[in-house]
């Protein structure tokens, strides 16, 4: 019977193997060699990833455009900072799902969440005259592409494993190999463990692009303002929505400084036609940071 390493290596290369079933088999292995690191990064391949970061292979650039109900998706030219931050899309859908999805022979898409896509709708109606839904458009090549790394991955792992010896023949794992592989560190995601905490306004944090003391800051006003009674129920609808972007950029991993910006434009406009203007005017050091 070959080795349970052995075994992985060959369905590495084999190309009847699909790539779902090769990690499904390279979970069997580090499921008893006991290395958790490669049973969590497996797990997210397998199951998706939910929350949080994902590994750097999974960040791909889409090609923004406009869904024209008579020509089809028209490329949408627009800033290059603004497009350069909208159109780096973090994929978290499941290999599984990802191997379906690469069959696709007209075209991947991938719309905005509702808050973003209303904003980039009204900015898209405000130049061009119509209001067209925006989207990200992807190749299967990008899609392929990262299919292909996470095979690649558990290809060189399961090679690393033969060349220290590590083989799990009679489909299990001595003691010494296990103590082999414990000494090792693995990365397979390469992802970083840095995350922006949220939940405090003092905090100093800063992201290439923008300004987070100020955003946390503008936050925590704009919510105060909400609670009050001062201002009427119009402008309270507007301010909710707006601090819901807010907060939802803020949370991101990678805020998107643009979108932030332009909501802290629409803010400072709401609330100048607020309460004669006042609101405004207690905002404008936070608006002012994040509109520069």
């Amino acid at each position: 019977m070959p080795a349970l390493v052995s075994e992985l290596v060959n369905a590495a290369i084999d190309p009847t193997v699909s790539s779902a079933e090769l990690l499904r088999r390279a979970l069997v292995v580090t499921r008893r060699l006991g290395v958790s690191v490669l049973v969590d990064w497996i797990n997210g391949e397998l199951n998706g990833y939910h929350s949080g970061e994902v590994p750097q292979y999974r960040r791909v650039k889409g090609q923004l455009v406009v869904e024209n109900p008579i020509h089809g998706p028209i490329p949408l030219f627009a800033d290059p900072d603004f497009v350069d931050d909208l159109t780096d899309f973090p994929i978290r859908q499941s290999l599984p799902e990802l191997i379906e999805v690469s069959k696709s022979t007209t075209g991947i898409f991938s719309h905005f969440p509702t808050s973003v896509e209303q904003r980039l709708m009204r900015m898209i109606e405000e130049s061009n005259g119509v209001a067209l839904r925006p989207a990200l458009k992807f190749s299967t090549v990008q899609i392929n592409g990262v299919i292909e790394k996470v095979r690649s991955r558990v290809l060189e792992w399961a090679l690393d494993l033969e060349e220290k010896g590590v083989l799990g023949e009679g489909m299990t794992f001595s003691p010494e190999e296990k103590q082999i592989v414990q000494q090792q560190h693995y990365h397979f995601g390469d992802v970083s463990g840095s995350q922006i905490q949220i939940g405090t306004s003092e905090s100093s944090q800063h992201q290439a692009g923008g300004d987070m003391t100020a955003l946390m800051a503008l936050i925590k006003h704009l919510a105060g303002v909400i609670r009050k009674d001062a201002i009427d129920v119009g402008t309270r609808t507007e301010l909710e929505a707006e601090l819901a972007t807010l907060r939802a950029q803020a949370a991101s991993p990678k805020p998107k400084w643009p979108i932030i910006r332009a909501t802290a434009s629409s803010i400072k406009s709401v609330l100048e036609n607020a309460a004669g203007g006042a609101l405004a005017s207690q905002a404008l050091p936070y608006l002012a940071a994040l509109i520069r």
